[in-house]
């Protein structure tokens, strides 16, 4: 895609009520039709099974790190796609596809499957719920799970060209391994090794160059000390790495930064709250944080998070895709939906909020953020149009 910056804000404001008018929001019960392939899917915790599995024995990584000059774009930036692996949780799956194939001109959706009879049904699925499939490109590749987030390609721009930095996915799931590879001999672009173990849904960065993870990082690589650490993600991605505390493991099982931050541009970020008598030891690391952002000059928005029935509830795990921004809802929690809503609206006027029933995906530790990866535009000036400090035009379109 190639995404015009000059007189974009003028564009889209022309283009609104045919936007407007073209995006389709699929009902509930077209998605209540859709059927998983998969009838027991990975969670996005390790299995009881994974766990007496000993770790995935990998080559030791060349740690060769971009030679050229490299810059990270955030996920608020200009996006040309999305990678999905298909297979399960599919509503969820078509709830996202649909508007983004339908209210963005430019926006592809790549879906991975594992089979051409896949492909077929995913085809099926999606024609039938209204996507526009001139937008849908389908990649054959065997996978393990659908939890993309954890084990895809985390892009770079490296002297304007796309490029991968790649890790070792911290589950024993060697066809999610594989994916980073395939992807870049695939599109034939260059891949870094960035020799860590990982899963990277604890990863939020901002396009100033300042990116947080969870105190996990340091846990699932015992060779390397905090400061190592750092100097990677400086070296392979200049970020300027911030290593927070993680929520306890009994309250989330993966300690994922996504699961209680979400980035909304330059200096801004919403983060979750928490009770502080119902669930202290998540109140305390959150709202220890969000005083450290703001003591760092970041504007905070906060959105409900919980534990109930031995699940973790949260809105912060997210997707924005160029003018639009999913968020999660759950069944049986209406207030607390519609105050994630509206949080995600002052945090992104201008942009489509669209909930998406995570009611199911989120009793296997993870919701929307957890199961895509952004496809970054890297076409330089990076942000010329104005998303690095969050600046850009866009119209508005809520979904209920």
């Amino acid at each position: 895609m190639k995404r015009p910056v000059l007189c974009l804000a003028l564009v889209i404001l022309c283009s609104l009520s045919v936007t407007a008018e073209e995006m389709v929001i699929v009902p509930r019960a077209v998605l209540d039709a859709i059927a998983d392939d998969e009838s027991n899917p990975l969670p996005r915790f390790a299995s009881p099974e994974e766990l007496a599995l000993p770790p995935l024995e990998l080559p030791e990584a060349i740690l060769t790190p971009p030679a050229g000059a490299v810059d990270c774009p955030p996920e608020y930036a200009p996006s040309e796609g999305m990678l999905i692996r298909w297979g399960s949780f599919n509503d969820v799956l078509t709830a996202m596809t649909v508007p983004i194939t339908t209210g963005d001109p430019d926006g592809i959706v790549y879906i991975l499957v594992w089979s051409a009879s896949l492909q077929a049904s995913a085809t099926t699925a999606l024609t039938n719920a209204g996507a526009d499939m001139s937008q849908v490109e389908f990649i054959v590749v065997d996978t393990d799970s659908v939890w993309i987030r954890d084990y895809g390609p985390r892009f770079i721009s490296e002297d304007g060209r796309r490029a991968i930095v790649d890790h070792t996915y911290n589950r024993p799931r060697p066809l999610d391994n594989q994916v980073p590879d395939f992807i870049a001999a695939l599109w034939g672009e260059s891949s870094y090794d960035i020799g860590l173990t990982h899963g990277g849904g604890n990863f939020h960065f901002f396009g100033d160059d300042e990116a947080f993870m969870s105190e996990l990082i340091v846990n699932e690589n015992p060779g390397l000390t905090p400061a190592e650490i750092e100097q990677r993600y400086l070296d392979y991605q200049g970020l300027y790495l911030t290593i927070t505390d993680p929520l306890p493991s009994w309250f989330d099982s993966t300690q994922h930064i996504d699961m209680w931050m979400q980035p909304v541009s330059d200096r801004v970020v919403i983060i979750g709250e928490y009770d502080q008598f119902t669930d202290p030891e998540a109140y305390t690391v959150t709202e220890t944080w969000a005083a450290e952002l703001v003591s760092r000059g970041y504007t905070i928005h906060r959105t409900p998070g919980w534990r109930a029935g031995g699940t973790h509830y949260t809105y912060t795990n997210a997707v924005i895709f160029n003018d639009i921004v999913f968020i999660p809802s759950f069944s049986g929690y209406a207030t607390e939906n519609a105050q994630a809503v509206a949080v995600f609206q002052a945090a992104f006027p201008g942009k489509t909020i669209i909930p998406v029933d995570c009611t199911s995906i989120i009793t296997l530790a993870g919701a929307i953020h957890c199961i895509v990866m952004q496809v970054p535009e890297v076409d330089p000036p990076l942000f010329a149009d104005g998303f690095e400090d969050g600046t850009t035009d866009a119209w508005i379109v809520v979904a209920p």
